[in-house]
């Protein structure tokens, strides 16, 4: 069946060949229905996506469910940092509950797959301007890296225990740490390809105790603060750089820190 609407915005593409390829692939799972109604501003989605991007074209073929993502409605306005951190927090909770870290490291690659496509086709699609752009990638690596942190951090907490330090009262307090975002991650202007450079602080040495410790009490043979936070960043980075069969998340450089 030829869809002339289509073969016309495929002709008018940056790379017509790779959009026809792409194409007759994306006929082979769609619905005819929608391949006959789409209107122009949908054609142009999808032929800018298979034209401007291999990635992402094999991405939306991989029949991970991504076809409702590239509705022209969803892609017109960018999505708020705020909703995307609101809806992964719901999905992780059951599974942080249940102790299920692989699959919640899971379900934060998928988002943030999920996410990278949306804002390819929205950029490809010219719905979006680069600053746009680069800080919807920028606020999906936060939102994604403070999922991981939470947790690498529950994760610990359950095994080690909670760190707590001495403070000028010599009462212990809870110990806090921080993952900060550097570089073009702290600017909010990380592109498609760009590291993540982040440095880790935590507030105080001390100790890691089971329970929480009372006044004057002794650290006895607990875990020294800076030996927890090293193991924590530690697994944190594995967790963020890890390929998987859900892709990846980020490279991170710690070299230059």
């Amino acid at each position: 069946m030829q869809f002339p609407h289509w073969q016309k915005a495929i002709q008018a593409s940056a790379d017509p060949q790779r959009a026809q390829q792409y194409f007759e692939q994306f006929k082979e799972i769609a619905d005819p229905a929608f391949l006959k109604k789409a209107d122009a501003g949908q054609v142009n989605i999808f032929v800018s996506l298979f034209s401007g991007s291999q990635a992402l074209s094999e991405q939306l073929l991989s029949g991970g469910g991504y076809l409702d993502l590239l509705e022209t409605e969803t892609l017109r306005a960018p999505r708020s940092k705020k909703a995307l951190a609101r809806e992964l927090n719901e999905l992780l909770k059951p599974l942080l509950a249940a102790r299920d870290y692989s699959g919640a490291l899971n379900t934060v690659r998928q988002i943030k797959q999920r996410e990278m496509l949306r804002i390819g086709a929205r950029d490809l699609a010219r719905l979006s301007h680069l600053p746009e752009v680069v800080r919807e990638i920028s606020d999906v690596a936060d939102v994604s890296l403070s999922a991981v942190f939470e947790i690498c951090w529950q994760q610990f907490t359950e095994k080690y225990g909670t760190p707590y330090h001495l403070d000028i009262n010599e009462r212990w307090q809870p110990t806090q740490f921080c993952v900060l975002g550097m570089g073009k991650l702290g600017g909010q202007e990380l592109n498609y390809s760009s590291d993540v450079d982040v440095l880790f602080v935590y507030s105080a040495e001390g100790h890691v105790f089971k329970m929480p410790p009372r006044k004057n009490e002794q650290p006895g043979r607990g875990m020294a603060n800076h030996q927890f936070f090293n193991r924590l960043a530690e697994a944190f980075i594995a967790e963020v750089g890890r390929m998987t069969s859900e892709g990846f998340l980020f490279r991170i450089d710690l070299r230059l820190r």
